[in-house]
């Protein structure tokens, strides 16, 4: 199992682009399964073996950086919906931004805690910003999204439950069953495989939404405003500390989960309103790999997923 999980980390990238690339060129089942709530059975999988791979044993590193890093959630958890607002506005059509508002309200990423940690950062900061951004994002997404003018589908509180089921309760889950059974290496590979498998898919279904044509030049450019904006937030936040803890600020900040994003996207405004965050997610999981690459080393705790 750990030859396995390794090959498809090694070729992770290779494998993204080539499902993207599938779900464009042929949507029509990606659209279908979709529709019969893909989205949100792949999301919460996802979510469930980050609760399993996440070691709560190794977050006691993080005593002394506790107030940075509640600054950290709270300032990303203010700017980032601005920043997606005004990046929105660069485009026309309705659901697409709306995509991008949803980018915006979703929390850190899950692979920024294994890239924090080849990029010499300490992931124990990352993975403590994802655990607090993600269960921040059940309750704020929904009334934010609406406080930005977006005619969320229901009310706040039917996104709310969804997202409470979707990302709340899995991620729970998978933390107690992790505390309950100690998984070992062979289980630990497992999850790895299922993680991999589920964001694959995740990024197939959210590629059959797109539709090649001229919104999409739009769409690139705003994301790639709402990329940059963040990278900046990353980097203000993250001043004046050494290497190994601004890196282990910068990437979650930048870094949102896609795959979150187009749940929430999905279940607020349609599966067709989570176009444009295939792109997204491509885009920042080869900014991540680009700062581990850049700044090579290792930390010296292990990686928590």
């Amino acid at each position: 199992m750990e030859r396995y999980a390794s090959l498809l980390e090694r070729f992770f990238i290779v494998f993204v682009l080539a499902v993207a690339v599938l779900g464009v060129v042929l949507h029509s089942p990606g659209r279908v399964v979709a529709s019969h709530q893909g989205v949100e059975i792949a999301l919460a999988v996802l979510v469930a073996t980050t609760g399993l791979s996440l070691q709560l044993d190794r977050l006691v590193a993080v005593k002394s950086s506790l107030v940075r890093i509640g600054l950290t959630v709270l300032g990303s958890s203010i700017a980032l919906p601005a920043i997606s607002f005004l990046s929105a506005q660069l485009v026309t059509s309705p659901h697409l931004r709306y995509g991008i508002l949803a980018a915006g309200v979703a929390p850190a990423e899950v692979a920024s805690v294994a890239l924090c940690s080849l990029a010499g950062g300490e992931a124990a900061i990352t993975a403590s910003i994802l655990i607090l951004t993600t269960v921040l994002t059940v309750f704020i997404s929904g009334p934010i999204l609406v406080l930005e003018g977006a005619h969320v589908t229901g009310s706040s509180t039917s996104l709310l439950v969804n997202l409470a089921l979707v990302v709340g309760a899995p991620l729970l889950i998978g933390i107690g069953i992790q505390i309950k059974w100690h998984l070992e290496k062979t289980g630990l590979a497992m999850v790895r495989i299922t993680a991999v498998l589920s964001l694959l898919v995740l990024i197939w279904l959210v590629a059959s939404q797109v539709v090649l044509n001229r919104a999409y030049l739009q769409v690139t450019v705003a994301l790639l405003a709402y990329l940059a904006g963040s990278a900046l937030l990353g980097v203000l936040l993250s001043l004046r500390l050494p290497r190994s803890k601004r890196r282990a600020i910068m990437l979650p900040v930048t870094m949102r989960d896609f795959a979150i994003a187009a749940g929430i996207a999905a279940a607020a405004f349609g599966p067709a309103a989570a176009a444009p965050l295939g792109a997204y997610g491509v885009a920042v999981l080869l900014f991540g790999a680009a700062i581990a690459a850049y700044r090579p080393g290792r930390s010296n705790s292990a990686p928590l997923e």
